[in-house]
Formats: structure tokens, C-alpha cells, sequence
């Protein structure tokens, strides 16, 4: 197991600042010499300067203190961005991504790059997962994740176009948080499909990714992709009521045993401290989901990026090429017709959620279960698929460990526009888990 930081959380940060107990210069300083520190057994970086970045933020700063971790497909105007792509090696762009522009202008310093499978597809780099090397951290925000559960930040940037912030959260035992489609802007974002490209985050707590958003949620007008989301009826329901359905039937298929047995864990404490507990069965149509989200990326990837790949394939993975030819492959006719039912579908999943069964959140698996050994798959992304197509925002939180000793997560789905209720009661959720009790159960085994 690769040895682990103890990096404060942004609300820990914050305090001792404001107590003057510690500077910006000392909390960016420390994670930079973790990153070096664990960079040989973890590869979590792609990129990380010679020296700690500059820290000009004043102590009052919303983020001052606070290094952040940069996904490889997110533009940083200092660093290189590269996309985990031969075909881009030394590529440095003009201006920061604008979600980097927002956290430095709040006081962040941004750290370093994190690996991501090529173009957050497929392919992976050499990131271990934190609590056994010999498995994956999960994919594509994999650094990322790897990163946050290692203590080496706080906070870290992702992606989520199936599944790459929720499953490698999860995998890695921390919170993953993909919010309402468009929440955050992606200008300066590799594209991967467009009709689903979200910005994420990571943290270990939930209050911090509850913290920050509230600095990073926009829009900005150079993004050409605007929300297709309609704000619904995200407030049906009371604030602070704790009506939480639950599946007989997982919208991505069967998952391991130890994953169902957390997830129903979880869902008795839940009961046991008040929540509603409501046994729900999906609209059939949510099963088909999956599907229809790789048909749209693999479209939008081929538009995207296939270009590339007529000029220089011996520079792109078999995996993207093989992505590109499923989408060249794949009629104009269903492509339209997915798209056509992407904005209906969200609309009825919507009033589902929040009118027929007036529910705060669905209680769901990320993924199958722990992680897969080696690094040569990702996992599977079903469990999160349904939810990037329909742009509604979704949370994992970790619960537990299974068999093999790796983490395991539940993930909380929400009404779209109601991410900040969603993450209000994930934190809730959080302090129920008896995650800090099984960590150190299982560092003491």
C-alpha cells in the first residue's frame, strides 16, 4: 500500500489561517514535497514544476493555502497540457481553462497535472490506486482521484463523460462530485463529447466540494456547449427532508456481492437516523441509457478527434481509433434519434424523481465493486453513464472496504439544478458511513 499524507482538508486550511497557526506558503509547500515524495511508487503527476508554485493569494483568499491538482485534459497556461497523447507531447496552451482561471482568481495554486487516460478515454497511464498498487485507481480522472486519497491535495479536478469522477472516487475511497450538466463551464476543456462533458471534483470531504463550488459554478460565454438541463422541479421537496430511494435493479447492471451488502448497510443506518428509506424501481427507459451514452460519445469523438487520427494514427491508442470508427460506423439517424431523446428523457426522469416519488436522492452503486487488479482497465462506467446522459448531478461517498481490502462507494443521485441540496444531504449521508472507523480497521490490519 502506498504510504499516505495527511493533507488538511480546505476547511482545516481555512481555519488555521484565520488563527494564524500556519501560511499559505507552508500548506503549498507540503503538498508539493508529497507529490515529489510519492510520485515514484503513485505516478499520480504528469506534470509537476521544478519548484512549489508561487503563492501570492492573500490569507483571506476563499482558496488561499489551498493546491489543487489539474486533470491533463484541462488547460493551465503554465504548464504543459497534453491530453496523455504522443500526438500532443510538448503542447502548451495560451490561457488557462476556465475553471483554473476561477480557482486561482479565488486564491488556489495549482499544483501540478494529473494523469489521464489518453484524451479521458481508454487508455491508461501508469497511476496506481493509493491502497494497492496492483490495482487501478479507476479512469479516466485518474491522477486526479489517486492524488486527493493519498493526502497530496485537497482538492483536484476531473472530468465526466461516462464515468471518471464517480467510479475512481470510489475506487479510491474519497467523495467524487459531478454536478448538474453545464454547472461549470468547460471553455479550455479537451472535448470528448460534448452532449456529455462534465467538469468534476474531488476532495475527502463533502463540505469542501460543497465549499467550493459555490466559488467555481458559472458560465462563461466562449463555452459552446450551453446546458441542455431544464431546471424542473429541483425544490419539490423541503429543504432538509431525507427521502432516499433505493433499487432492486441497477441501472448499469449486477454488481458484487459486497457492494450490494454496503449499499444496504448504509441505507439501514440511514433509516435508523431518520431518513425515509422508499424501495423505487426505475423507468424502464433509464436502462437503455448506457447505451445511448456511448453511441453519442463515440459520434462526437470521431468529430472530434478524428482528424487526428487520418493524419497521425500511429500517435493515438487503439483504443480512440477503435472509438472513432464506432462512431464513423454508426447511422446519421441514430445519432439524431439518441440526441432527440436525450432532453425528453431528462425531462421525464426529472419529474419522476421529483414528483412521482418526491424523492431527495436515489442511493446507488458507482460501480461493480472494488476496483479491478492491473491497470490496463478502468472499470466499468454503467453504474455512472445513466446519469452524465441525463446531466442530473451525482455524488459518491466512500462506505466501506470489500474483500480484496479496496474501497467501496455509494453514490447519491439528484434532481438537476438541485446540486447543492443533493451535496447538503451527501454530507449528512457522509457521517453515517463509518468510513473514518473502517480506514483505520484496515491500516491497523
Amino acid at each position: 500500500m502506498t504510504t499516505f499524507n495527511q493533507a488538511p482538508t480546505i476547511g482545516e486550511i481555512r481555519a488555521a489561517l484565520a488563527a494564524g497557526d500556519a501560511t499559505v506558503a507552508q500548506y503549498v509547500s507540503s503538498a508539493y514535497d508529497a507529490a515529489q515524495h510519492s510520485q515514484a511508487a503513485l505516478h499520480a503527476f504528469c506534470y509537476l514544476p521544478d519548484t512549489p508554485p508561487a503563492t501570492l493569494a492573500d490569507a483571506t483568499a476563499p482558496l488561499a493555502g489551498v493546491p489543487v491538482a489539474v486533470k491533463d485534459v484541462i488547460d493551465t497556461a503554465d504548464m504543459p497540457t497534453e491530453f496523455n497523447s504522443a500526438a500532443y507531447k510538448g503542447r502548451r496552451p495560451e490561457r488557462d481553462a476556465w475553471i483554473v482561471a476561477r480557482l486561482r482568481a479565488a486564491g488556489a495554486a495549482i499544483l501540478g497535472k494529473t494523469v489521464t487516460t489518453e484524451f479521458a478515454w481508454r487508455h491508461p497511464g501508469p497511476t496506481v490506486n493509493p491502497w494497492n498498487g496492483a490495482f487501478t485507481p479507476g479512469g479516466s480522472s485518474s491522477g486526479s482521484a489517486a492524488a486527493v486519497a493519498a493526502g497530496i491535495v485537497p482538492l483536484a479536478l476531473g472530468t465526466q463523460t461516462q464515468g471518471s469522477v464517480i467510479r475512481p472516487a470510489a475506487y479510491c475511497g474519497i467523495v467524487g462530485f459531478k454536478p448538474t450538466y453545464g454547472t461549470i463551464a468547460r471553455t479550455g476543456v479537451l472535448p470528448l463529447a460534448w452532449s456529455l462533458d462534465h467538469v468534476g471534483l474531488f476532495a475527502r470531504r463533502v463540505a469542501d466540494v460543497a465549499y467550493v463550488l459555490k466559488l467555481v459554478a458559472g458560465a462563461d460565454a466562449a463555452d459552446p456547449h450551453v446546458s441542455h438541463v431544464s431546471h424542473g422541479d429541483a425544490a419539490a421537496r423541503g429543504a432538509g427532508t431525507r427521502r432516499i430511494g433505493v433499487l432492486s435493479k441497477q441501472a448499469g447492471g449486477a454488481i458484487e456481492p459486497a457492494q450490494q451488502a454496503a449499499l444496504d448497510r448504509l441505507a439501514a443506518q440511514l433509516a435508523r437516523d431518520g431518513a425515509e428509506i422508499v424501495a423505487v424501481e426505475l423507468p424502464q427507459e433509464i436502462f437503455a441509457t448506457p447505451a445511448h451514452a456511448l453511441q453519442l460519445m463515440a459520434v462526437e469523438a470521431a468529430i472530434t478527434h478524428g482528424d487526428l487520427v487520418d493524419r497521425t494514427p500511429e500517435l493515438v491508442s487503439p483504443a480512440m481509433r477503435g472509438l472513432v470508427d464506432d462512431g464513423r460506423k454508426l447511422p446519421a439517424t441514430a445519432y439524431a434519434t439518441i440526441k432527440a431523446l436525450q432532453v425528453p428523457m431528462a425531462q421525464r426522469f426529472q419529474a419522476w424523481l421529483t414528483q412521482t416519488w418526491a424523492l431527495d436522492a436515489l442511493l446507488v452503486a458507482p460501480a461493480t465493486g472494488e476496483p479491478p487488479r492491473g491497470l490496463d482497465y478502468t472499470g466499468d462506467a454503467a453504474f455512472c453513464a445513466p446519469w452524465t446522459f441525463l446531466g442530473v448531478p451525482a455524488v459518491t461517498v466512500p462506505v466501506g472496504f470489500g474483500p480484496a481490502g479496496l474501497p467501496l462507494g455509494a453514490q447519491l443521485v439528484g434532481a438537476a439544478h438541485g446540486d447543492a441540496g443533493l451535496l447538503a444531504l451527501a454530507e449528512w449521508v457522509e457521517g453515517r458511513t463509518g468510513w473514518e472507523a473502517a480506514v483505520v480497521q484496515r491500516r491497523g490490519a
